[in-house]
């Protein structure tokens, strides 16, 4: 019974999201939930392009361009929160469990802070989310791998945030190779790929970064399908942004504030102190994963959403994996779990962002 009741917490945060961002599309959509999707290859190839030539290509029989996109959305959250699911009922789970299922920074990142949700990002969380949980089953094989390395790749050409956490893949692999689910040559060559990948989308996102012609001509594409112009204000119009002017940017914003990143990032990972999951390989990860995000810290605003994916991440890690609770069942320790859960959360943006107030601020 008591999985059943988290079972629907869980889904009714996603219908909650879900009719939310169907109102959105409902008013034209948003310049970056929606607008990032919809760059596609109008004025030929471009970073972030594919998906959005895709539904482009779909909306050409009729279907509206703004709803094929909001259901693909969805589509991807759905399963996203159903291999979440999945994970957490992979083992038997304490109620000590809620604390990640329910933390702010993972599913309930987007309920807090609705502004952060519906980006590209999920398409490689969702991505790894199946990773784990074919490692947490026992199921991973050759054939998996590669369907993974597939859409990682697609992932990568919708989006190039894809290629700062692959040392997740690569971490999940040599898991393998240690439970025996992948022999060690495989999982070289494996590795060998994603790094390859990752290099090749690197290089066509420095080299098909975009102009102002390039997101004149993709907004113009969409106003011809009867979108409203301000949907190209956001991802799109940041096409022509170069790396100095993010950088600058970033610089114009930091301030004092800037430094609340920690608390973010203490808040996000204190229910992970409590269980057996760090040891000398998981903190290794933890310092390369940090670098390979520190350049997103310096090119873009949206910290609050580096330290979401990298919560996100690390959390579907811990519920793939054996570990076991530290602390032993004591009543109060209901009370210091539910204020954990309802009384922050995390600003999707910016650099200079204020801690958020939990189910207190929800916006």
């Amino acid at each position: 019974m008591h999985g059943s009741y988290r079972s629907m917490m869980v889904w009714f945060v996603f219908t909650i999201l879900s009719l939310r961002y169907g109102f959105e599309i409902w008013r034209g959509g948003d310049s970056w939930q929606t607008g990032d999707w919809l760059i596609n290859y109008s004025d030929g190839f471009i970073r972030r392009g594919l998906l959005g030539s895709i539904l482009y290509w779909l909306s050409d029989f009729g279907a509206s361009l703004l709803w094929l996109t909001f259901g693909l959305q969805i589509t991807i959250y759905g399963l996203m929160f159903t291999l979440v699911s999945k994970l957490y009922k992979a083992s038997e789970r304490s109620l000590f469990w809620l604390l990640i299922l329910f933390s702010p920074a993972f599913l309930l990142f987007p309920f807090y802070h609705f502004s952060g949700g519906f980006r590209k990002e999920i398409l490689v969380l969702t991505l790894f989310a199946y990773f784990s949980l074919l490692f947490a089953k026992s199921s991973v094989s050759n054939s998996k791998v590669i369907w993974i390395i597939v859409f990682y790749l697609l992932a990568g050409l919708s989006h190039e945030l894809t290629i700062f956490v692959l040392p997740f893949f690569i971490f999940v692999l040599w898991r393998c190779v240690e439970t025996s689910q992948l022999e060690l040559k495989y999982a070289i060559w494996f590795s060998v790929v994603f790094i390859l990948i990752s290099f090749f989308l690197i290089t066509l996102s420095y080299f098909f970064k975009g102009s102002v012609e390039s997101a004149s001509v993709i907004c113009n594409s969409l106003v011809h399908r009867s979108l409203d112009p301000n949907i190209c204000n956001g991802g799109i119009a940041w096409l022509q942004e170069d790396a100095s002017g993010s950088i600058q940017r970033v610089v114009d914003m930091f301030n004092g504030r800037s430094f609340n990143v920690l608390q973010f990032a203490f808040l996000a990972f204190l229910p992970t102190a409590f269980t057996t999951f760090w040891n000398k390989e998981t903190l290794i990860l933890l310092v390369v994963s940090v670098a390979f995000m520190v350049p997103l810290f310096v090119l873009a605003i949206d910290w609050g959403r580096w330290i979401y994916i990298l919560a996100f991440m690390f959390y579907c890690l811990l519920l793939s994996s054996k570990v076991s609770v530290k602390l032993p069942f004591q009543f109060s320790y209901l009370v210091f779990g539910l204020i954990y859960l309802t009384t922050w959360s995390i600003p999707h943006c910016c650099v200079g962002g204020a801690i958020g107030s939990g189910i207190f601020g929800i916006r």
